[in-house]
C-alpha cells in the first residue's frame, strides 16, 4: 500500500509543471515587473495557499518562495496598518498589525525549514542555545543566503511590530546575526537590503539605547551605491531612519519628493519596488507637518 504522503508528494510533482503555468502563479513569477501595486496584493493574497501546497513537495525553492511571498503580503498589510493608524482607526490598525504579525510567522517557519535542510539547528531558531545557533550561522554557504535572508527578515520585522513585548524583542539578537551573516555571504542579496535593516537598527531607536543615525545613513548610502541610485527604498530610508531622528526637514522633503517624481521605469524590471516606494514616500511626505517641530525652519535641524 502506497503512502498517503508519498501519494501526495507524488501528485504534487506530476502537477507542478501545470500549476506553475497556470495563471495566477505565472503572474507571481514576473511580480517584480508589476507597477499597480493592487495587482501586486492581489497576486500574492491569491496564491498564498498554491504556494503551501506546492512547498509540500519538499522542493527548497518553493518552499523559500512561500516564504518570501508571505513575507512581501505582510508588507501590504503593514502598509494598511499605517493608513489606519493615521485615519485614527484603531480597530482596523489592530487588525492589520495581527494579520502582518501571523504571516510573518509563516514567513519565518518556511524560512527555517529550508535552511533545516543543511542543520538541524535552524528546527528550533528561537529556543536552541544562542550559541549553537550562531555555530550553525556559521556553517552556511553563499548559496542559502535567500532563505537566510528571509527568516531574519519575517522574525525582525515581526518582532517590530511587537515591541511592547519582551519574549519577542529577546530574540533580535538572533535576527541580528543572521543579517551579519548574510552579509558576510552576500551583502548585495536583494538590493542590499541587509543594509537597510541596519539602516532601521540605528535609525529606529534612541541614542541611549545604541541608536545611531550617522551610522543608519551609512549603510543607507551603500545601498543607494549599490544600485546606482534607481532603488528608490533608500532614499525612502534616508528620509525615515536619518532626516527624521535628525530632524532635517529640508532634506527629508527632499528625499521623499525625489522618490515621488522619479520616472516609474528607473529601475527597468524592479517596477513593483520602484511603486512601493513611491506609495511609502507620499504618505510620510504628507505626514511632515506632523512629524517635525512647527517652529523648525525649512534649512534643516535646530
Amino acid at each position: 500500500m502506497i503512502h498517503k504522503y508519498f501519494r501526495i508528494q507524488t501528485l504534487l510533482l506530476l502537477l507542478l509543471p501545470m500549476l506553475l503555468g497556470g495563471c495566477g502563479l505565472a503572474k507571481l513569477s514576473r511580480i517584480q515587473k508589476e507597477g499597480n501595486l493592487v495587482v501586486v496584493e492581489t497576486t500574492l493574497a491569491n496564491n498564498l495557499k498554491t504556494l503551501e501546497r506546492l512547498a509540500k513537495t519538499g522542493n527548497t525553492g518553493l518552499i523559500v518562495k512561500t516564504a518570501r511571498a508571505h513575507s512581501s503580503y505582510s508588507g501590504f498589510l503593514e502598509d494598511k496598518m499605517e493608513d489606519a493608524e493615521i485615519a485614527g482607526d484603531s480597530e482596523t490598525a489592530d487588525e492589520m498589525r495581527s494579520q502582518a504579525i501571523a504571516h510573518y510567522v509563516t514567513a519565518e517557519k518556511y524560512a527555517f525549514k529550508a535552511l533545516a535542510k543543511s542543520d538541524k539547528t535552524f528546527e528550533q531558531p528561537r529556543t536552541v542555545e544562542l550559541a549553537a545557533f550562531e555555530k550553525a550561522l556559521q556553517k552556511l554557504k553563499k548559496k542559502q543566503v535567500e532563505p537566510l535572508f528571509w527568516a531574519a527578515y519575517a522574525m525582525g520585522r515581526g518582532i517590530s511590530l511587537q515591541k511592547d513585548d519582551p519574549m519577542q524583542v529577546i530574540d533580535l539578537v538572533r535576527v541580528e546575526l543572521m543579517m551579519a551573516r548574510v552579509l558576510e555571504l552576500d551583502e548585495t542579496f536583494y538590493f542590499g537590503s541587509a543594509h537597510l535593516f541596519y539602516a532601521v537598527y540605528y535609525g529606529d531607536r534612541s541614542p541611549a539605547i545604541g541608536g545611531d543615525p550617522e551610522k543608519a545613513k551609512e549603510h543607507i548610502d551603500i545601498v543607494d551605491e549599490m544600485n546606482d541610485g534607481k532603488f528608490l527604498m533608500s532614499k525612502f530610508y534616508l528620509a525615515r531612519y536619518y532626516a527624521y531622528p535628525k530632524q532635517d526637514l529640508k532634506l527629508y522633503k527632499q528625499a521623499l519628493q525625489e522618490v515621488v517624481d522619479a520616472p516609474q521605469d528607473i529601475y527597468p524590471g524592479e517596477e513593483a519596488a520602484t511603486s512601493l516606494a513611491k506609495s511609502r514616500a507620499k504618505r510620510w511626505l504628507d505626514q511632515a507637518d506632523m512629524l517635525f517641530d512647527p517652529e523648525l525652519e525649512e534649512g534643516g535641524t535646530e
